[in-house]
Order: structure tokens, then sequence, then C-alpha cells
């Protein structure tokens, strides 16, 4: 059994697949203890709304996006066995796309993409996948950014490299910081993009 805390239907906001139709699968629970949006995750362990099969996860998936992507996402999905799950959307037809923090090596799971955001540095184990992207924290000066982002990009092999400014309620983006750190001599191979939660522009959860 799973714990639930949201399956829907919406737009991906963020990294490579902006725009693109998802069944979002946000499963509660994270063990990354040391994050900085720990408070404000909406994925909480106390926020699960339901306990439900894989079976029945992927049944709901499919119903709300017959042959669509389903985006595993949390929390942090691998706290969880995640083998039924991923065998039962694909069984009914599903695209599947995993996003991680990356706290575990994510191996052997048939996935279309993998989406790996370190949110504490030192922590990540997981340093291949599809995308790479970093929330760039909205009380850290560009140097020590840049730091970490060279921290968690150190020895990791990713197709596609991501900066996201930190999106919380009650506290001002970051996106100027985020802009000019890109545009700044320390990308200037353009090695990294820009990211953003454009769902929330869209009215979107």
């Amino acid at each position: 059994m799973y714990p639930v805390t949201k399956i829907f239907h919406s737009l991906q906001g963020e990294g490579h697949f902006v725009g693109y139709p998802m069944v979002f699968v946000r499963l509660a629970g994270c063990s990354v203890l040391d994050c900085h949006i720990r408070a404000e995750c909406d994925e909480a362990p106390w926020k699960a709304t339901e306990r439900l099969e894989a079976t029945v996860i992927a049944a709901r998936a499919a119903s709300l996006s017959p042959g669509g992507i389903a985006c595993i996402t949390g929390g942090e999905p691998t706290d969880h066995d995640l083998v039924p799950l991923v065998a039962s959307l694909r069984d009914v037809g599903m695209r599947v796309h995993m996003e991680t923090s990356g706290l575990r090596p994510v191996t052997g799971y048939p996935l279309e993409w993998l989406t790996v955001s370190p949110k504490v540095r030192g922590a990540t184990k997981q340093k291949t996948g599809h995308t790479l992207k970093i929330v760039v924290r909205h009380d850290s000066s560009d140097e020590d950014a840049w730091g970490a982002i060279e921290e968690h990009d150190n020895g990791s092999e990713f197709f596609h490299r991501y900066l996201q400014p930190t999106s919380l309620l009650g506290i001002a983006s970051n996106t100027e910081q985020v802009v000019r750190m890109l545009l700044s001599e320390r990308n200037v191979g353009g090695r990294w993009a820009l990211s953003v939660q454009a769902h929330r522009n869209w009215g979107l959860p």
C-alpha cells in the first residue's frame, strides 16, 4: 500500500517537459530531513489522503490519461518500494516518469524519464539520469549557490541541466538572481538553463 497525497491530471510546469499533459502520482513522506523547503512540502507524511495498492493507482492514472505519462513524485518517492507501482503503470500502458531528490540510487526501473532534483549537499547518490534540476535557495548568495550547484553536478551524467528559483508562499521568488547567474561567466557555455514553476502562472496545481 502506498501513502498517496494526490493523483491528478495536469500540465508539467517544470524542466524539460513543460506544457506536456501527464498524470501526477504524489506519494506522501520524505526522508530528506535537512531540506530547506521541508516545512512547506506539499507531500509531508501527515498529508497522505489515502493508502492504495499499486494496481489501484495505475487504474486511476490510466482512467485520467489512457496511454499517457504518469509522473511519480513526492515527497521522496524512493522512500517506498516502487517496483510494483512502476510495473503496474506500465502494465496499463502508461509511460513512466519519476522525480527524486537523488537520495538513493535509482536502478532497474524501466523509466522513460528520470529527473533528479537534489535538496541537500553531500546527500546525492543518483548521479545519472535525463534531467538534473537544482532549486536555488532564496537565502543563498550567488557564490554559495554556485558552490552547491557544482557539487551536485560534479561527476554527474545528465542530458539536461536546469536551475530553478525557489517558489514558496509568503517568500519573494529569487527569479532575478537565477537569471543573473545563468547569464554570468560561470554559465558562459550554456550548461544550465532556466526552469520555473510555470504551472503556477497557469493556475494549475
